[in-house]
């Protein structure tokens, strides 16, 4: 790994292997779900609330609930309560992007407190982060736009409609997905990728970071096998970037970027999750290919296009993008 510029003496890995020694894979793995349901957990209490506050404000909610609860009608009132709750407004996708900030707290606190490990360990490090992070995102936007590209040509899309948009939930979106996409890179890359470097090699690091990464959207809907490759390529990708460039900006904005133009730009399902929340610019039309070109219920993120995509991605990440400074020299970046 260490001829295609993945090297576990890039000072970031360095950084965490010097701080606290590693655990074989399975067990950083088993760490890791703990940690991840402690911030799903206070991931959903922003949402919770909002739910709740939504229905205890309604009076005629209220009044239906008090009558069954009244009346003995106890699986009429459960019925109620779980309808109360899923009928939430388009907005309602904002409280959970921005939510996911709670997810960052948790892993860079775990990172710092338990592991001793500063944040530039996990590739939060000074200098040319703007840049970083603006070169990022043109990417994401760029892969973007080419898997739409070939999924428009092979007919997994057949077309786009424009669609009214309001400037201001626009921009909210754009800023709930930097969160959103900044959560999941600290997450799976800045803690576990790196987390595993510290006893293990670095091919082995990012594969395993990779398939929990991918692991993790297996309850979305239309999760499958192509689906599963895919986001296993594209943890690949974002986990190869990240350490190619030695810091964690761009691969946040890389991440960010992908999720937002394919959301709110170009209006398609989210890795099976909707789009756009109401405030996107296009509207896509499914095509008449097979699932394999229009990604089915889950999106395009599980067509061949994302795959052609994202695998010439890596390849030319592995094999032509020559390593940053920032990961071949140690820097004063906590």
């Amino acid at each position: 790994m260490e001829k295609i510029g993945l090297s576990r003496d890039i000072p970031m890995l360095r950084e965490a292997r010097e701080r606290k020694h590693g655990f074989v894979p399975i067990l950083e793995v088993l760490i890791f779900l703990a940690v991840f349901l402690v911030g799903s957990m206070l991931e959903s209490i922003p949402a919770s609330a909002v739910m709740l506050g939504r229905v205890f404000s309604d009076p005629a909610a209220m009044q239906e609930l008090t009558s069954k609860l009244m009346g003995g009608d106890v699986p009429g009132y459960l019925d109620a309560i779980m309808e109360a709750l899923s009928n939430q407004p388009a907005w309602f996708a904002l409280v959970n992007l921005f939510a996911t900030a709670l997810m960052i707290v948790v892993a860079v606190l775990f990172c710092r407190v338990i592991q001793k490990r500063k944040p530039a360990s996990m590739g939060f490090r000074r200098g040319h982060a703007l840049r970083e992070y603006l070169v990022g995102a043109l990417l994401g936007a760029g892969l973007l736009s080419a898997t739409v590209g070939i999924a428009r040509l092979t007919g997994g899309i057949s077309g786009f409609e424009a669609a009214p948009v309001s400037v201001p939930m626009f921009i909210l979106y754009l800023l709930g997905y930097a969160v959103q996409g900044a959560s999941e890179e600290a997450l799976c890359r800045g803690y576990l990728l790196v987390s595993i470097t510290r006893r293990n090699q670095v091919w082995r690091a990012v594969l395993v970071s990779s398939l929990v990464f991918s692991l993790l959207h297996i309850m979305n809907p239309g999760f499958g096998v192509m689906p599963f490759v895919n986001i296993l390529l594209c943890g690949a990708v974002f986990g190869v970037y990240m350490l190619k460039r030695g810091n964690i900006w761009g691969a946040c904005a890389m991440h960010s970027m992908w999720n937002f133009f394919q959301g709110n730009v170009f209006g398609i399902s989210v890795s099976g999750t909707g789009a756009g929340g109401g405030a996107t610019l296009l509207v896509s039309k499914a095509g008449t290919a097979s699932d394999l070109w229009t990604g089915g219920a889950f999106g395009i993120e599980g067509s061949l296009a994302c795959t052609f995509v994202y695998a010439a991605a890596l390849v030319i990440l592995l094999f032509a993008v020559k390593p940053g400074k920032q990961a071949l020299c140690t820097q004063n970046a906590d």
